[in-house]
């Protein structure tokens, strides 16, 4: 660094923190007068060809997360690199308060109105909803990366780095922070997208709310196991003071399955709204709606009555003496009665699917973009600098490339799918589309090929 005062051009004021990937100061910029945070990047143990390419690929991920623009997101206004000392630093929105886990603490019992951790919980959710919607995935949500203002707004900090954290941890003499805010996949070195974040803010919004965290232990591979396999009490368990729609928003924020999970940041800020109101969370109707619509249809039964007439008129009941497997014999039956006129009315197409987008790209950087029906629903770098010095996945990567495997959800029906792959110095920038059909609750496989330097795309 020039001096003990200074970074690049930027007069340092006072440190504000540390950490393993470097410190954090608050300080100004001469040029326009402005109090800005800076975050200085390091890597500890890291040779020089690993730090270089940790560089390059810290100035795309700030590059990518510095287009969003959001009151609940810390802006980034630049990114620079001191000279004298190689030091590559980030250049934030100053926020004045105080990070999310030190608030709490500040209170009395360690648990904050449950007013306020809802709006909390709404604001970050509405802030994710927008990173995502933007192919933007911050990968490490925890109270210390959400800051509160003394007015109560909540920015969420670190975007377009908290990636970079994720790839120092694999670096030797660095071991993985705590995992009790990661989701499974992310656990598991799965791909991941916009519902780790928001299974994440489940975790917080569990913590929030009934005041003791869903996944404890006494070592990281005790809280990696829960977090994997376990899930949380009942929030009216541990608060029973909440109503019980909050074990449903809860439990389906930390759901195992991202299928399973809140879809959209959006959603979950709408149902605990409604929970907050004392009405049934909305997405728990529709999805009482989407089973019973069938039901009260003009589906034909097998008495050739229709379902309606039947329950507008009910059989006489069933002699006691009957078994009950008749009884359930018939239930199913009509299930399947049911399941089929829903199709035929095509209400298969509210129905949940999958798309897994599987390739392997012979190039050593660049970027991939996947959009459905026209919305930007995945983003990456592709980037060797994320393998581990020696380890087996760099080795392969450095015969045939990086490889790529993201499942996203989708509504069963017609999508139309694009991908785009813009590597620059390799000749791969390509851009192409596919339509598929997706079956409702199936599993559609699309596989991203390169032939004789060609983007194709193939359903398997």
């Amino acid at each position: 660094m020039q001096t003990a005062q200074q970074l690049g051009r930027y007069e340092i004021l006072a440190e504000l923190g540390r950490g393993a990937m470097g410190k954090v100061f608050r300080a100004r910029d001469p040029r326009i007068d402005r109090t800005v945070a800076i975050k200085t990047i390091s890597v500890p143990g890291a040779d020089a060809a690993s730090m270089e390419e940790y560089r390059q690929r810290f100035f795309r991920e700030a590059q990518a997360a510095g287009r969003l623009s959001h009151p609940g997101i810390v802006t980034i206004f630049d990114t620079d690199e001191d000279a004298p000392s190689q030091t590559p630093f980030i250049v934030m929105e100053y926020v004045d308060g105080q990070a999310l886990d030190a608030l709490v603490a500040s209170v009395p019992g360690s648990k904050l109105p449950l007013d306020t951790a809802i709006d909390l919980v709404q604001q970050i959710a509405a802030a994710l909803d927008y990173a995502h919607a933007n192919g933007i995935v911050h990968r490490d949500i925890k109270p210390s990366n959400i800051i509160i203002t003394s007015d109560g707004r909540a920015k969420i900090a670190d975007f377009g780095i908290a990636k970079l954290s994720m790839v120092e941890a694999t670096l030797p003499g660095n071991v993985l922070g705590t995992p009790a805010y990661m989701s499974p996949e992310q656990l598991s070195g799965k791909p991941i997208d916009g519902r780790s974040d928001l299974f994440s803010l489940g975790v917080i919004a569990y913590w929030l709310l009934t005041g003791q965290k869903p996944f404890t232990g006494e070592s990281i591979t005790e809280i990696s196991i829960q977090v994997a396999t376990k899930d949380p009490r009942p929030a009216t368990e541990v608060a029973p003071e909440l109503s019980k729609d909050f074990n449903y928003v809860l439990a389906r924020a930390l759901a195992k399955d991202p299928v399973m999970r809140y879809q959209r940041g959006k959603d979950l800020s709408a149902d605990l709204e409604d929970v907050r109101l004392g009405k049934p969370p909305r997405s728990l109707a529709v999805d009482a709606k989407t089973v019973l619509v069938p039901v009260q249809s003009t589906v034909q039964a097998g008495s050739g009555k229709s379902m309606t007439a039947a329950a507008a008129k009910p059989e006489p009941a069933a002699p006691a003496k009957r078994h009950n497997t008749v009884f359930y014999l018939g239930a199913a039956m009509a299930l399947l009665l049911v399941a089929a006129g829903l199709v035929a009315l095509g209400f298969s197409r509210t129905m949940p699917a999958s798309l897994q987008i599987v390739g392997q790209y012979p190039f050593g950087s660049g970027e991939i973009y996947i959009w459905v029906d026209g919305d930007l629903r995945y983003h990456d770098t592709v980037h060797h600098a994320a393998a581990h010095p020696h380890s087996r996945k760099e080795h392969l990567l450095a015969e045939s490339g990086e490889t790529i495997a993201v499942t996203l959800p989708v509504r069963a029906g017609q999508h139309t799918v694009r991908v785009q792959v813009d590597a620059p110095g390799n000749v791969f920038d390509h851009d192409t589309v596919i339509p598929g059909q997706f079956r409702a609750f199936s599993h559609q496989t699309l596989r991203v090929d390169f032939n004789n330097r060609n983007l194709e795309l193939k359903w398997e």
